[in-house]
């Protein structure tokens, strides 16, 4: 079988969930296969993923394809049809299966067969656009009536639906109208027991997008418990860092606030050594969506959480925000805490850091928790969906 295995992201060089998790699908497929790698990003090559993955991409073969933009909004429905059903048809048209990861508009798949995995339904369909409701009633109807149209025959070419979490899937079904099966990303859990530091760790890029990781927020909150309550611990917070200036600034603003607190603040950072801070660490922290309204904007959130279960398949207690696709890998008080305030993720770091008893109860309650999401599991349901069995 010939596969293709889109990635869908059109700038900078950044490896995240979404490209690591398709590299280990292509990896698994690529025993019985020929696996194509589709992107959009010259800088995206199999060293560059290699940095972040011990997944063997030897037989897989990296396809880039320039991004096009989107077909204009114009001439009469049929022309916008054959436009849309067009645009990037290249990308899907050679495989007998083709699997897009997307966020946004996914192209009208042209494959024998299709699958989409919903990383989080950013687009909003024209149909539900304010644009819309600006327009008279009449050519209002007509638009909705395209639109809804060209939606259904655009993800109707996508035989098999899947979401990255139930906070995806959910949104989906309010964005997009579909229904999902949730398969959750593969996660790296092969994490031996190992002494414990008194540290605080978090990982997450380092990026001033609206999708933030509130490193600021939690180096604040780092200097105020080192200040009063817990001088004898440390905090590192690492993560990607890609080639955007205005990305560069603002780290070059959490590692001098770090600086000031004692606190380690390190980017792009090999994969050997973010495991073993992972080992390490005795408590992880996250703060995605902390501060904004992910009720209207619920992209601002964290879609699953994989460094959270990296996290705690190695012992760390996660004290993570009470948002978005957190609340279904850690159960409060069993596992790790979840928190809304910046005192409350104070609070319960202060009382894992004085309760010796209690840390070690959640350690291994976390450990457990974690092994429901090895990467393996990932490979067998698509695989078994998707009529691709290894």
């Amino acid at each position: 079988m010939k596969i293709g295995i889109y990635m869908e992201h059109g700038a900078g060089d950044g490896v995240g969930g979404a490209e690591l998790a398709m590299a280990r699908l292509a990896s698994a497929w690529s025993r019985s296969h020929a696996v194509d790698l589709v992107h959009h990003r010259l800088p995206l090559t199999p060293q560059r993923i290699a940095q972040f993955t011990s997944d063997d991409l030897g037989r897989v073969a990296f396809r880039y394809v320039p991004k096009q933009d989107e077909p204009a909004a114009s001439g009469g429905p049929m022309t916008r049809y054959r436009a849309a059903r067009n645009w990037h048809r290249e990308l899907s048209e050679p495989y007998d299966l083709f699997v897009a990861s997307s966020h946004w508009l996914p192209p009208f798949c042209h494959a024998r067969a299709g699958a989409l995995f919903v990383l989080f339904p950013f687009y909003v369909r024209p149909i539900d656009s304010a644009d819309i409701q600006r327009l008279p009633l009449w050519k209002r109807a007509r638009h909705r009536a395209y639109y809804a149209f060209e939606w259904r025959r655009r993800l109707a070419t996508y035989r098999y639906r899947f979401a990255s979490s139930a906070f995806a899937r959910d949104w989906a079904r309010l964005r997009w109208r579909i229904d999902c099966e949730v398969v959750h990303p593969p996660v790296d859990v092969d994490f031996a027991p190992r002494p414990k530091a008194a540290l605080i760790l978090s990982v997450g890029r380092f990026s001033t997008l609206a999708h933030t990781k509130k490193q600021m927020e939690m180096m604040e909150a780092f200097a105020d418990l080192k200040r009063t309550a817990l001088p004898e611990w440390s905090y590192a917070s690492v993560g990607g860092l890609n080639m955007r200036e205005e990305n560069h600034r603002f780290f070059e603003r959490v590692r001098e606030a770090g600086e000031a607190c004692g606190a380690t603040v390190e980017a792009n950072l090999e994969r050997p050594r973010v495991r073993s801070l992972f080992e390490q660490a005795r408590v992880f922290w996250h703060a995605t969506g902390f501060g904004q309204d992910t009720d209207a904007r619920p992209e601002l959130a964290e879609h699953f959480g994989i460094a959270t279960v990296e996290a705690m398949a190695a012992g760390c207690v996660p004290v993570v925000v009470d948002k978005g696709g957190s609340r279904e890998i850690v159960s409060h008080g069993i596992n790790g805490f979840l928190w809304r305030t910046l005192d409350e993720l104070k609070a319960f770091t202060f009382r894992l850091a004085q309760d010796d008893g209690l840390w070690h109860q959640m350690s291994a309650a976390a450990r457990a928790r974690a092994r429901d999401f090895a990467g393996e599991r990932f490979v067998q349901r698509l695989s078994a969906a998707c009529g691709a069995g290894l």
